[in-house]
C-alpha cells in the first residue's frame, strides 16, 4: 500500500472534476438546452431531467453493494472507476447532440435516454470514489485531508462547466452546434480526469471485503441507522435547492438582468471563488466548533446567499457577483462537511453488524444526491410552466420574468431552511457525530 501523500490525494481528488461537471452541466444547461434549443414545454422539459432517476434507485445501490462483495486481486473499489472512466465520455455527448428529429417528444426521448446512460456512468465511477476515503486510513486527519483535495477539486470542476460550459456554447454560435460542441469537450476532460483518480486509487489501502451479515438485510441494515438517514435527508434536501437554483440561473441572466451568456459564467466564477477560498476555512471551523455545528452554519449561510441572489432584479452585476460569493461560501461548508461525516454515519452501524456496508451507503448517497438534483430541475421546469413561461425561446410575458427571480433566488434559500430540521434531529442523536 502506497502512502497517502499529498500528490497521490490531489490525483484522486482530480477525479471530483468530472464529478462536479456531470452534476453542474445538466444541473445549469440541460433545462435551459430543452426549453429554448429544443422547443421542449418545460413540464416535459422537466421529466427528461426526473425519469432517468427512477432507474438510479436500483442501479445506484446495486453498484455499491457489488462493490463492497468484489474479491477482485487487484482492490474491489478502484477498478470501477476505470470502468466509469471509458462509459462516460461518449455518453455525456450524445447528451447535448441530438439528430434533428420530426417531432419534439422523440428529442425528448433521445435526451432522456442518453441522460439515463450518461448518470448509470457517472455512478459506476462515483460510488467507489465517494467510498474510498473512509477506507484509505483509520486517521481522520487522512480522510479529511482526501475530502477536502476532493472537494478543491470539485471546485475547479464547477469552474469549468458553469464557467466554461456556457462560453463553449455561445463562443460556438449556440443552438445546437455551440451545445455539442461543449458536451464533446466536457465528455472528454471528465473521461480524463477519471482516469487519473483511477490509476491514483491503485495505491490506495485496499480493505478486504467482510462477508455479509446472516442476521440482517443489508438495507434493513442501513435504514435502521438513524444517523445516515438524517443526514441523507439533510443531504437531498439541500441538493434541491441547489438544482433549482442552478437550472433557473440562465434564465434569471437572460429575462431577468438582460444580460448575454457569459453572465453565467461570470456569476458561477464567483459562487466558484468564494467555495474554493473558504475550504480550508471550514476545515478550521470543523476542528474548533465540530462537525455538526459547522455543517449548520455552512447551511444557514449558504441559505442567505441563496436569498441574496434576489438582487439580479437590479441588474446591479456588482450586486448579483457578491451574492453568488457568500452563496459559495455557505457550499463550501455544505458539500464538505457531510462527505467528512459519510464514514462516521457509517462505521458504527457496520461493526455492529460485523460486515462493511460502506459501498452500499454510497449508492444511497450518491442516488440521494442525484434524485435530489432530479427533484430540483424538475421542480424548476414545473414552476416555469404554471407562472406562464413560453418554450422556444420566443418573447415572455411580463408575469412570467417577474416571477423568474423568486423562483430562483427565494425559494431555494426556503428549501435550504427547511434542511436544517433533518439536521436538528441529526444534532440531537449525534451530537458529536464525526469528531
Amino acid at each position: 500500500m502506497a502512502q497517502v501523500t499529498h500528490a497521490r490525494a490531489a490525483a484522486y481528488g482530480a477525479g471530483s472534476i468530472a464529478a462536479a461537471s456531470f452534476v453542474v452541466t445538466p444541473q445549469l444547461l440541460l433545462l435551459f438546452f430543452l426549453t429554448e434549443t429544443l422547443a421542449v414545454p418545460p413540464a416535459w422539459a422537466g421529466l427528461a431531467v426526473l425519469l432517468p432517476k427512477a432507474w438510479e434507485f436500483i442501479f445506484d445501490p446495486t453498484v455499491g453493494l457489488l462493490s463492497d462483495r468484489a474479491r477482485l486481486k487487484s482492490g474491489r473499489r478502484w477498478p470501477w472507476l476505470l470502468v466509469g472512466a471509458c462509459l462516460f465520455p461518449p455518453s455525456f455527448a450524445l447528451l447535448f447532440a441530438p439528430p434533428v428529429l420530426d417531432d419534439w417528444r422523440l428529442t425528448l426521448a433521445w435526451v432522456t435516454v442518453s441522460f439515463l446512460l450518461c448518470t448509470s456512468a457517472y455512478s459506476i465511477f462515483a460510488i467507489p470514489f465517494v467510498t474510498m476515503p473512509g477506507e484509505v486510513s483509520d486517521d481522520p486527519v487522512t480522510r479529511t485531508r482526501v475530502v477536502a483535495w476532493r472537494m478543491a477539486f470539485v471546485g475547479v470542476g464547477v469552474l469549468t462547466a458553469g464557467g466554461l460550459a456556457p462560453l463553449l456554447v455561445e463562443s460556438n454560435g449556440g443552438g445546437r452546434q455551440g451545445f455539442a460542441h461543449m458536451g464533446l469537450a466536457i465528455a472528454l476532460l471528465g473521461g480524463l480526469v477519471m482516469l487519473t483518480a483511477g490509476l491514483a486509487a491503485r495505491g490506495f489501502r485496499q480493505v478486504k471485503p467482510a462477508p455479509a451479515p446472516r442476521t440482517q438485510h443489508p438495507l434493513r441494515h442501513l435504514l435502521g441507522n438513524r444517523a445516515y438517514r438524517w443526514l441523507w435527508i439533510s443531504y437531498v434536501v439541500q441538493m434541491v435547492s441547489i438544482a433549482v437554483s442552478a437550472a433557473l440561473l440562465p434564465y434569471a441572466v437572460q429575462h431577468v438582468m438582460k444580460a448575454p451568456a457569459s453572465m453565467v459564467s461570470v456569476l458561477f466564477v464567483a459562487m466558484t471563488a468564494g467555495s474554493i477560498l473558504t475550504m480550508p476555512v471550514w476545515v478550521r471551523i470543523r476542528a474548533w466548533a465540530g462537525a455538526m455545528r459547522a455543517y449548520l452554519l455552512a447551511s444557514i449561510v449558504c441559505a442567505a446567499g441563496s436569498a441574496a441572489l434576489f438582487s439580479v432584479v437590479t441588474g446591479n452585476i456588482v450586486l448579483a457577483c457578491l451574492a453568488a460569493l457568500a452563496a459559495g461560501i455557505g457550499q463550501a461548508g455544505q458539500q464538505l462537511l457531510p462527505l467528512s461525516l459519510l464514514p462516521a454515519a457509517t462505521e458504527a452501524e457496520d461493526k455492529a453488524a460485523g460486515a462493511r456496508h460502506a459501498g452500499l451507503f454510497a449508492g444511497i448517497w450518491v442516488a440521494g444526491e442525484k434524485l435530489g438534483m432530479a427533484l430540483g430541475g424538475a421542480l424548476a421546469a414545473l414552476m416555469l410552466g404554471l407562472v406562464g413561461y413560453v418554450e422556444g425561446g420566443v418573447a415572455q410575458a411580463a408575469e412570467a420574468v417577474t416571477a423568474i427571480p423568486w423562483l430562483f433566488a427565494i425559494i431555494p434559500g426556503l428549501i435550504l431552511l427547511a434542511s436544517l430540521l433533518p439536521l436538528r434531529h441529526l444534532h440531537r442523536i449525534a451530537p458529536k457525530l464525526g469528531d
